[in-house]
């Protein structure tokens, strides 16, 4: 098989990580992808989009069945644009304040919680199930922005009108320098809260999937799992407790010894 054209996104430098990330987590695919090969049969490559769709779905199905950290990294800053764009795109549609990027965020989120509900039928499987999280993500964030009351702003308080398109130099320095902390700080926050989240029993993990990702109400997860509304509402109020009580237990530890002051990995 000949070796596909170094275009974007199996560039030299992703492959030399694929193949750092096949070195972490033993996974056949991506040791394919790093040496070009294709490891969906008769899955077409021609173009840019079809390779990003199967490193993706790649990408998903490793850390699926890993849970490492670094191999979502590597999923996130590859989609991370696409994602944008796909998200402004609902949004212009939408009468709503909502920021495009805490949509990105909050699918990632979605996407790095519930990593079992993926499943690989096709070359491009992961271009589809995270086209109808971001979707839905924006769905509801849209909603319940609608739903915030409008602040009422008296002629006498407003000012010089704001150019909120521009940025002060210093802020706009700094919002660099500190680019690669802030994401590697958001993915092992994500790898935590990962870790909480396996800790529940399989019972609240539906239960909290239901309610946080499908956004049932709780009368419909009740008539699902076989509980009360009351039993459901104390069981995602316990869930999201446990969660939040481990994560902090956990970033007191990691303080302690010092790695939570630094989170880039070395």
């Amino acid at each position: 098989m000949n070796e596909p054209t170094q275009q974007a996104p199996v560039s030299r430098a992703v492959r030399e990580r694929l193949h750092r990330l096949w070195e972490r987590t033993g996974d056949a695919a991506l040791l394919q992808l790093a040496e070009g090969g294709v490891p969906f049969a008769d899955a077409a490559m021609a173009n840019d989009e079809q390779r990003s769709n199967m490193v993706s779905t790649c990408l998903m199905r490793a850390f699926r069945d890993t849970g490492d950290a670094e191999v979502f990294a590597l999923l996130y800053e590859l989609n991370h644009d696409r994602f944008l764009r796909q998200v402004q795109g609902h949004l212009s549609h939408k009468r709503a304040c909502v920021d495009p990027n805490d949509v990105v965020q909050e699918s990632f989120l979605n996407i790095y919680r519930y990593p079992h509900r993926f499943f690989v039928d096709r070359a491009d499987a992961f271009h589809g199930w995270a086209h109808r999280i971001v979707r839905n993500t924006t769905i509801n964030l849209a909603k319940a922005a609608a739903r915030q009351p409008i602040q009422l702003v008296l002629d006498d308080q407003l000012g010089e009108p704001e150019d909120r398109l521009a940025r002060a130099p210093l802020r706009a320095a700094a919002d660099r320098e500190t680019a690669a902390v802030v994401n590697c700080g958001y993915v092992l926050f994500l790898a935590i809260y990962l870790e909480q989240f396996q800790r529940l029993s399989a019972r609240e993990r539906t239960i909290l999937t239901l309610a946080e990702i499908e956004r049932r109400r709780y009368r419909e997860i009740g008539a699902q799992v076989g509980a009360t509304v009351v039993n459901v509402k104390m069981m995602v109020f316990r869930a999201r407790r446990r969660i939040l009580r481990g994560m902090a237990e956990s970033l007191a530890s990691m303080a302690r010894i010092g790695l939570a002051a630094d989170p880039r990995p070395a």
